[in-house]
């Protein structure tokens, strides 16, 4: 114990009461926060008409004190309830993560946890497995998302709160694998904040959501906050309903916002009102945890935005704060701290917005009222190209595809790998060209001006920086939380995206066209193959008809991004589909390259024929190895998880 008190002791020792380097904004007078409130209704009503979302909650603090808190829309669209920020309550996604780093961070201010030990050291239902000996997970990584685990949310949302089994039941038999070493790279990780949450329950000897109501919520008068699941009865009471757009004019409600690994975000319930009151003891509260929250503990490169306990840093035109961003179905919420003016924004969307945008909406918002708040300070200048007498030379060794480090290696969530890279080119020369990198759906490219030394800006008077670390790893400022890793030629996404649909074509065409040449050969009065040759043939039809139907499958399930959230969280008839069809073509695939021996070995049907056959079975073969590779094939033929 005494160790741990130095190391704690330490620890706060080195953490700075914010410095507030620049007075407050002045919203004291009626004409400034008559301008506020005009910015933030015209935006909202944009939002809310343009991406079709019901209902939306703006706050806004300054100075220890909520400056706007308002309600726009509804909150139910049957019942046209309208939001009321100081009653309707909307789930927070993954903001609840704060409240999780702000337990734990209580509990390391009090000595009675180690963040550098062993988390094996305090938890007893449930143990996390010695995959790097010598290298164990520590709260401190559970809490920037840096502890290694694999990326699986497959099925683990609930429609119903009542349907949720217990914390540390769900982190046993749901544990994802360990799929790299600790504290090397940060790939947003939900399992870590969870298991922070267990670890916060054993050591406190409190359920982890009577901890938060006790410690954070109550005394900061949350009175209508909760992570309880099901919420209290006058919580639940006013609970807002999640929707995305469905057909020209309509809505459908999602489900799944509930979840066992509640610490991480599912089932977490917050007002507007309530969150302004989170935000201001935040800035004006200087306690060792919230101290501790608001210090960079990982960075992945020295010159990037780094991740305190829960937030991640945010820099913009010399501006610093803290952020933090949630998302679950039907809700995208969005929270910015700035502790230098004391000010906070806290936005949130009971929508998904066309094209999933309400999740942009959100940070544009946010953008807009610090940038009207707090204009940029024009002494902060940063590097440029021009005097940095570093650039020069070839770029060629940045270039390539990056994968973010948040993509399942074990999971059906792998397939987010085949659409979700980062593709990194040279600009003519000028600097880099990116694709897939930026949040903004209205810009998917973003180009770079080099700085030197790996580091860059982006164009257009932006000042958002790229940086590329050691170990081929690139990092955004616009999201500390998840780097990137360099691909291999064999990793690349195009190259497996050529095999599957090269497989697919050739599949689909020989169940279309072995039906016919079979059909002319009866009409010709043909001598009939043998009864091999024609089992051979007829398997080939079925794993082209199979193959036909699981992309047919596969693609309704990804054509509506929306839904898909939900169906990955709770699952859907279409998509246990995609995996039963995708598990089925193995077999036939066998009994496809079983046949193509055969017909050599016994000279069935033309060379022709027979190499034809030979090109089917490849095909079913690249098409094969690639389901198996993003983990869409199940059962006996899946990949070890590991």
């Amino acid at each position: 114990m005494a160790a741990t008190i130095m190391i704690t002791s330490a620890a706060l020792l080195g953490v700075a009461t914010p410095a507030h380097a620049a007075p407050s904004p002045r919203l004291d007078s009626l004409d400034s926060l008559s301008s506020l409130d005009s910015l933030v209704d015209t935006a909202v009503a944009s939002y809310l008409e343009d991406d079709r979302i019901p209902g939306a909650a703006v706050t806004v603090v300054a100075g220890g004190r909520t400056v706007l808190a308002k309600g726009y829309g509804v909150a139910d669209v049957q019942a046209r309830t309208p939001v009321d920020p100081q009653r309707t309550g909307f789930f927070l996604g993954s903001l609840a993560k704060l409240f999780t780093a702000q337990a734990a961070s209580q509990l390391i201010a009090r000595g009675a946890v180690d963040p550098e030990a062993d988390v094996n050291d305090y938890l007893r239902a449930v143990t996390v497995p010695d995959t790097y000996p010598g290298r164990p997970v520590t709260l401190d990584q559970l809490l920037t998302h840096t502890a290694g685990f694999d990326s699986d949310l497959v099925g683990r949302g609930r429609v119903r709160a009542d349907d949720v089994e217990p914390l540390a039941e769900s982190l046993v038999t749901r544990r994802p694998p360990r799929v790299r070493a600790p504290g090397t790279v940060a790939a947003y990780d939900n399992y870590g904040f969870a298991l922070a949450g267990q670890l916060v329950a054993e050591v406190s000897g409190r359920p982890f959501p009577a901890y938060v109501d006790e410690h954070i919520l109550k005394p900061l008068g949350m009175a209508r906050s909760t992570v309880a699941q099901p919420q209290p009865a006058p919580v639940a009471a006013d609970l807002a309903r999640g929707y995305r757009p469905d057909g020209a004019s309509g809505w459908t409600q999602d489900k799944g916002q509930y979840g066992a690994w509640s610490p991480a975000g599912p089932g977490a319930v917050s007002t507007a009102a309530d969150m302004g009151r989170w935000m201001s003891g935040q800035l004006t509260d200087g306690t060792p945890a919230n101290r501790l929250m608001q210090q960079v503990h990982h960075r992945q490169d020295a010159r990037m935005p780094g991740l305190g306990y829960g937030f991640e840093e945010w820099r913009r035109g010399g501006r610093s704060g803290w952020f933090k961003d949630g998302d679950i179905p039907g809700f995208h919420a969005n929270l910015l701290l700035v502790p230098g003016h004391d000010v906070g924004v806290f936005v949130v969307f009971n929508g998904d917005g066309t094209d999933g945008r309400a999740a942009w909406d959100g940070k544009e918002l946010i953008d807009r009222v610090v940038a009207a708040l707090l204009p940029d300070d024009p002494a902060a200048t940063g590097p440029s190209a021009a005097t940095d007498p570093s650039v020069g030379g070839s770029l060629d060794s940045y270039t390539g595809t990056y994968r973010p480090a948040r993509v399942s290696r074990t999971s059906l969530m792998a397939l987010e790998g085949l659409t979700g890279s980062v593709t990194v080119e040279e600009d003519g020369g000028n600097g880099l060209r990116t694709t897939g990198l930026s949040l903004d759906p209205d810009r998917p490219e973003q180009r770079w001006l080099p700085l030197g030394d790996g580091l860059f800006q982006e164009r257009g008077g932006s000042r958002a920086t790229l940086a590329f670390a050691q170990g081929g790893v690139l990092v955004s400022s616009a999201l500390p939380s998840t780097a990137y890793e360099k691909l291999t030629w064999r990793q690349s996404p195009v190259l497996h995206q050529a095999l599957l649909a090269t497989g697919l074509v050739v599949l689909l065409l020989a169940a279309a066209a072995l039906p016919v040449t079979a059909l002319v050969r009866r009409l010709r009065g043909s001598a009939p193959h043998p009864r091999a040759a024609r089992a051979a043939r007829a398997t080939a039809v079925a794993t082209g008809l199979t193959a036909g139907a699981f992309a047919a499958t596969l693609a309704a399930v990804v054509s509506d991004g929306n839904a898909m959230a939900e169906t990955v969280l709770v699952g859907s008839p279409l998509l246990t589909s995609v995996t039963i069809l995708a598990t089925a073509l193995v077999p036939l695939t066998l009994g496809l390259l079983a046949g193509a021996i055969a017909a050599w070995l016994r000279r069935w049907w033309s060379v022709a024929g027979r190499v034809l056959f030979t090109a089917t079975a490849a095909g079913a073969c690249a098409m094969v190895s690639m389901l198996v590779q993003y983990h869409l094939v199940g059962g006996p033929f899946a990949w070890p998880a590991g």
